[in-house]
């Protein structure tokens, strides 16, 4: 089950108010080795636990959120070493400056002379057996926890994703390239050889490259996206030849692309172009279709015209189109559909490789 962003601050929030609840409980009641505690009030015991919570807080979400990607990536693990010793140190340094110049005046004992800034920086020494060992130590049992519930949480995701892609290879059979789609594909190829086209060839290549495509050449988690773009325009030169001059497809997209792209994303939208478009369209039928990948992000707009009162289904395509980016691209994918003035529009961004 996947929790909304709102109730994971909540479960953060609630864990860290356990744990200083627990440090503060250990505080109070194991007093009788230290009798310096008992010249304190509760309320400034408790804001010395605070403070101590504050850098192991920080240490923790230092650990997990910024430094543990570039600890599994083996070209980043030196670096996110280096980050995480200079994050410790530099949490341990303002942490004892905290003691030092707020908790230490509220405290109101006798701690001797402040020390300087500069002193505090320097003193490794003090910094490690008093600081940075017991920040590090109190933040070990959220990193683990974090490591355990994450762990589950890519584990889930790979099972998803892998039962995804087995059923979105289905569906491209099933329902983008549906049966009929081919039938009027053969009806038209079937019409070329009766005339003795010289298209008739090509068009038969252009099923041959589109089939095999599907059947072989997607089944890798991502494939080239100037193969995909290839696809498309094999996909879209099959289908103009059943609306002939009446369709008028205008494809822009940049050559050469040396990006990768999970298979079989684009061509919903288009599929949904003709079937809820052109099909349904009995005067002139413009198809715009734009393509930009950029920044390791492709963009795809399209627009295509429809009779009013007739396009009132956006089809079961891009309903599944959506849940497929759902799973692949979990908060990192925009699809965006807009009907108006008899124009259907389509924009939709997902991240490439």
């Amino acid at each position: 089950m996947k929790l909304k962003k709102e109730n994971r601050y909540v479960l953060h929030i609630l864990f860290w108010l356990i744990i200083y609840i627990v440090y503060l409980t250990q505080y109070l009641f194991n007093e009788r080795s230290d009798t310096l505690r008992h010249q304190f009030s509760t309320s400034e015991r408790a804001v010395t636990v605070f403070i101590h919570l504050l850098a192991v807080i920080a240490v923790s979400y230092l650990s997990t959120v910024r430094v543990l990607p570039f600890l599994l990536d083996k070209k980043q693990i030196i670096r996110g070493i280096v980050e995480l010793c200079i994050g410790i140190y530099t949490i341990a340094i303002l942490n004892r400056v905290l003691v030092i110049y707020v908790l230490e005046p509220i405290l109101g004992g006798n701690f001797g002379e402040q020390e300087s800034i500069w002193k505090i920086f320097s003193q490794f020494s003090i910094l490690l057996n008093y600081y940075i060992i017991s920040i590090v130590s109190g933040a070990l049992p959220f990193i683990i926890f974090y490591l355990l519930i994450d762990r589950q949480r890519i584990l889930r995701k790979q099972a998803e994703i892998e039962k995804e892609k087995i059923s979105a290879r289905l569906e491209a059979l099933k329902a983008q390239i549906n049966p009929h789609f081919l039938f009027n594909t053969l009806n038209n190829i079937y019409s070329l050889a009766i005339q003795q086209s010289t298209e008739t060839a090509s068009t038969i290549d252009k099923l041959s490259q589109l089939l095999d495509y599907l059947l072989y050449r997607c089944n890798a988690s991502y494939v080239s996206l100037d193969n995909e773009i290839q696809f498309l325009r094999n996909y879209l030169d099959l289908g103009k030849m059943r609306f002939g001059d009446r369709l008028s497809i205008q494809f822009s997209h940049e050559k050469d692309q040396q990006y990768r792209i999970a298979p079989l994303l684009l061509v919903p939208i288009i599929e949904n172009m003709f079937k809820h478009g052109a099909e349904q369209t009995t005067g002139p039928i413009i198809f715009c279709i734009t393509l930009k990948a950029e920044n390791n992000q492709l963009t795809l707009i399209t627009t295509n015209n429809f009779m009013s009162g007739e396009n009132k289904d956006t089809g079961i395509g891009l309903t599944n189109l959506k849940q497929r980016l759902e799973i692949l691209f979990p908060d990192c994918y925009l699809l965006r559909v807009i009907d108006r003035n008899e124009i259907f529009e389509v924009k939709m961004q997902v991240p490439l490789v």
